[in-house]
């Protein structure tokens, strides 16, 4: 996607149809790193409640689909990115308006968000090699820090935790890209990139009724 394109995805995500439930873009593309590695596919019907949030406000159908087209070519830009084995360039944001550290925990929360939707146990016995290759991930999440504070105990000594942040922030991109390359050598099914975002009519309706499509918005027109 063009700079552009990323820029009017992110102004939809911030719009009032969403009213504040939507991801982020970086959060989001963190999610949909983890719903395209998955071990099984995971269809726009599952994934799409959890980045965006339920009962969306579209103006019109029309609307509708403009929105859908341009979350579908984010999510066909991630895809193809892994699938053409390259790390993806990670979208960051600075922490806050008065810290302008990048923010990996909030990436890093969208993937482990994605990462939860899949059936599969990714750190089973036996998966050592995703294991660290998840580390990083999960030491930027701030999950290693929180379990240890839950067991009163220190995860990483203060002095070493700005290194070992660092060490994961830059090995970040790869481990991505690893966790990718494991679950499809083990024969993930490559699914078929949508080229249009239009609206099936057996599929979920993108108003967030959770009814089919014919059965909702097409039928009466109107986007609720």
């Amino acid at each position: 996607m063009t700079e552009n394109e990323l820029n009017r995805l992110e102004a939809w995500l911030a719009s009032p149809v969403f009213k504040g439930r939507a991801m982020r873009i970086d959060k989001l593309q963190g999610f949909l790193c983890a719903v395209i590695s998955s071990p099984e596919i995971i269809p726009p019907g599952e994934w799409m409640p959890d980045a965006l949030g339920k009962e969306p406000e579209y103006e019109s159908l029309e609307q509708a689909t403009e929105f859908m087209s341009s979350m579908m070519g984010f999510y066909n830009d991630v895809a193809g990115i892994l699938l053409g084995k390259q790390p993806p360039k990670l979208i960051l944001k600075p922490r806050s308006p008065t810290d302008k550290r990048l923010d990996y925990q909030a990436w890093c929360d969208g993937y482990i968000l994605g990462w939860a939707l899949s059936t599969e146990e990714w750190l089973r016995p036996g998966n050592e090699p995703l294991k660290k290759l998840t580390f990083p991930i999960l030491y930027l999440s701030g999950a290693f820090n929180e379990d240890a504070q839950r067991r009163g105990k220190e995860c990483v000594p203060e002095e070493e935790d700005f290194k070992v942040a660092q060490d994961c922030a830059d090995s970040l991109p790869q481990a991505v890209m690893g966790i990718y390359s494991f679950w499809q050598s083990r024969g993930k099914a490559i699914p078929v990139k949508r080229e249009s975002a239009k609206v099936g009519r057996n599929e979920l309706c993108p108003c967030g009724s959770g009814k089919k499509f014919k059965q909702c918005c097409e039928k009466e027109r109107i986007l609720h």
